[in-house]
């Protein structure tokens, strides 16, 4: 059985309130090392509560926060537990000055707070998720959406259309003068836009996505009257380059409605920043990997004969040679190439510098491959100064050559560990094709903040689900 609107917002606030009770008890034990505070520490931490349980109440019924719970990624629901935990933090920040509350709230505690409610809330999220959807099988508590695409289309938004886990693609609608026709639910649909919502009858439609770029505009006007008339949310895709993955917002420009873009970020970022955040995220890594990189290592070497690192030299900035690490993947004489490939693997090998299932790969080679385990060394480069955790692939000199005219452009920025075209295409991108060139001196062109924040967000998922190659 279905639970109604407000009863599963309740259960959400319910949620909510006893991961951010749970968040406070825990931060004043950490900070004090007791919850029985006395005498005025006792009334401040009253205050907290009562703050927080408004706070909650505020952001669940009035603000709706958890709008949409069930249809939000794993990236996405971290985003809003982190955007939840800031505004509560504001909302005590506030109570304190505005109350002149004394003695004022531990800023250690409410640090505590802020660091464990996240991580209370993105799981007790994620657990809800998965036990509504097993315990309600029957039930679709995604969002059924119809896809409209114009005719010859379907394939390539099939090829990139992300439904996450919580979405349920209900039939696909190919659009061509002003009709629609398809198949929705197992119904057969053939009819004029205008007259959608009939031909659906009393199909569930809680979102219709709709990419038709060529589509005069009178046209897309009666898909979103269409939607409007089933009760669902329409969703009309732009054919733009990428509007998320360049700083790029939703403008008024001379009146219109535009994605206004802000080209490559600011050199503050690119100059001093970004190597900050090298410096400090490799020596975290280095530090907290130290021991299970040991282990590692010592796994490798009993596994096959030769040294547990791999080093090749690598054109850097500038096209400054550096020597790059990694975990040794493969037989300590993978460079007889001969020695393994086929003539035709060979040839491949010599243009692509890359080859699908390598039989000079080890077996426990495969595994790190798969997590990619086997680029953790190169947060040492990072840490150097050879390379940036977000970049360009490091290529050899034999590379350099596929890039022509372009290659003093290409060597301008660093060499990353992650980068554009892993995440974009990966092997689906080739030199041959030309693809894998426009990929990287695309994001040399474009790098930004915002461009390498979406780079390494999808670089995670890549490696939580072990997509890595």
């Amino acid at each position: 059985m279905k639970l109604p609107r407000f009863a599963r917002r309740l259960l959400l606030w319910a949620l909510d309130v006893a991961c951010v009770m749970a968040s406070l008890y825990i931060s004043l034990t950490m900070r004090f090392g007791q919850i029985g505070l006395s005498g005025a520490e006792s009334r401040v931490g009253d205050y907290i509560v009562l703050t927080l349980l408004l706070l909650v109440t505020f952001l669940n019924f009035a603000v709706h926060r958890n709008r949409g719970f069930m249809k939000r990624t794993g990236s996405q629901e971290f985003g809003v537990v982190l955007s939840y935990n800031v505004w509560l933090l504001v909302g005590i920040a506030v109570l304190v000055v505005a109350l002149h509350v004394q003695p004022s709230p531990s800023r250690l505690m409410l640090l505590y707070f802020v660091i464990v409610n996240v991580i209370i809330m993105s799981v007790m999220r994620a657990i809800a998720k998965a036990a509504a959807r097993a315990l309600l099988a029957g039930e679709r508590l995604g969002a059924s959406i119809v896809m409209v695409v114009e005719q010859g289309q379907r394939e390539r938004i099939e090829r990139v259309f992300d439904t996450g886990a919580t979405y349920s693609i209900a039939g696909w609608l190919e659009l061509a003068d002003g009709r629609v026709s398809g198949t929705v639910a197992d119904k057969d649909v053939t009819s004029e836009i205008e007259a959608l919502p009939e031909a659906l009858g009393d199909t569930r439609v809680d979102d219709v996505f709709v990419f038709a770029p060529t589509t005069p505009e009178q046209e897309t006007s009666a898909l979103l009257d269409a939607a409007e008339r089933m009760g669902s949310n329409c969703h009309v895709a732009l054919a733009l380059p990428d509007p998320s993955l360049q700083g790029a917002c939703l403008d008024l420009f001379g009146g219109f409605p535009t994605v206004s873009y802000s080209g490559r970020g600011s050199r503050f970022y690119l100059v001093f920043l970004k190597r900050l955040i090298d410096i400090v995220v490799s020596l975290l890594v280095i530090v907290v990997a130290f021991i299970p990189g040991v282990i590692l290592a010592i796994v490798i070497a009993l596994q096959s004969k030769g040294a547990p690192f791999y080093s090749q030299e690598r054109l850097g900035l500038g096209g400054k040679h550096f020597k790059l690490l990694k975990f040794r993947s493969m037989v300590a004489d993978a460079n007889d190439v001969e020695k393994y490939f086929t003539p035709e693997q060979l040839r491949e090998w010599q243009t692509e510098r890359k080859l699908d299932n390598d039989p000079r790969v080890t077996g426990i080679g495969r595994f790190l491959r798969k997590t990619s385990l086997d680029e953790f060394p190169q947060f040492i480069n990072v840490f150097k100064g050879d390379m940036s955790i977000v970049g360009p692939r490091p290529i050899v000199d034999e590379e350099i050559s596929h890039y022509g005219d372009r290659a003093s452009e290409f060597l301008s920025c660093k060499p990353g560990i992650t980068g554009w075209w892993q995440v974009e295409a990966r092997n689906d991108a080739d030199y041959a094709s030309g693809r894998r060139q426009a990929l990287e001196l695309y994001y040399v062109r474009h790098a930004s903040a915002t461009l390498d924040w979406n780079i390494f967000k999808r670089t995670f998922g890549a490696v939580f689900h072990g997509t890595g190659k």
